[in-house]
């Protein structure tokens, strides 16, 4: 492979990212669930805090496959991909701040944290599993930050930035006004990762498994 080659796997290509440990802060944890003032938690409130966020570090395998793509057009509310997909329904220009390529991600904490909360419902501990559903979503924040840190490094060189990440089924804020990306274009973000082995299946809801998961896309704009 010559290395004119070599620059379009590297920026054209799919990859797997693999995000190692990540750790899991219960004072957030708390914070979360309305414990404000960390004095006045109850000590069994606290340590099953803090067990569950040992726990669950234990559990959690961050994962991730990504995918970059060519933008061909913006159109109103329609978004085109040099591999053929249509994304629909938002104005992706703005929001991708008219990017000429995009990343595609789908990222895990992988299945041991599902199966811990579904073991501690089976137990009769529901702390245990609000606060391991807690930790675990926190883990995928923690993942995603590894992700996108990755990700930057990996543009570096190309004078290009990093966008927010526009992920099907979240509500985002365009000219002051909610719009929705329906979850159901879920379906054509998993679609271009056509005969990759992802972490992550889709269901018929468009819903993923394991729970822990999340998907999207990350614009990479030029810096002018």
């Amino acid at each position: 492979m010559d290395n004119a080659d070599a620059e379009i796997v590297s920026r054209c290509g799919s990859w797997a990212f693999e995000a190692g440990p990540v750790s899991v802060d219960p004072a957030k944890m708390l914070r979360i669930h309305g414990y404000r003032d960390l004095a006045k938690v109850r000590p069994a409130i606290r340590q099953a805090a803090e067990d569950i966020a040992l726990k669950a570090e234990r559990i959690m395998a961050p994962k991730a496959q990504a995918c970059r793509i060519d933008v061909v057009a913006y159109e109103e509310n329609k978004l085109t991909l040099s591999n053929g997909t249509v994304f629909n329904d938002v104005d992706f220009e703005h929001v991708l701040d008219g990017a000429r390529s995009v990343v595609a991600v789908v990222l895990t904490v992988g299945r041991g944290l599902d199966e811990a909360v579904i073991a501690a419902m089976d137990e009769f501990e529901p702390l245990d599993a609000l606060f391991l559903e807690t930790a675990g979503w926190l883990g995928i924040e923690a993942a995603t930050r590894k992700f996108v840190q990755d990700l930057q490094l990996r543009v570096k060189t190309e004078s290009v930035r990093v966008t927010r990440r526009l992920g099907p089924g979240y509500q985002y804020k365009i000219g002051g006004q909610p719009v929705n990306w329906p979850l159901e274009q879920q379906r054509l973000l998993f679609d271009v990762f056509e005969g990759v082995d992802l972490p992550v299946t889709l269901m018929e809801s468009c819903a993923m498994l394991p729970k822990m998961s999340r998907s999207g896309l990350y614009g990479l704009t030029l810096v002018n």
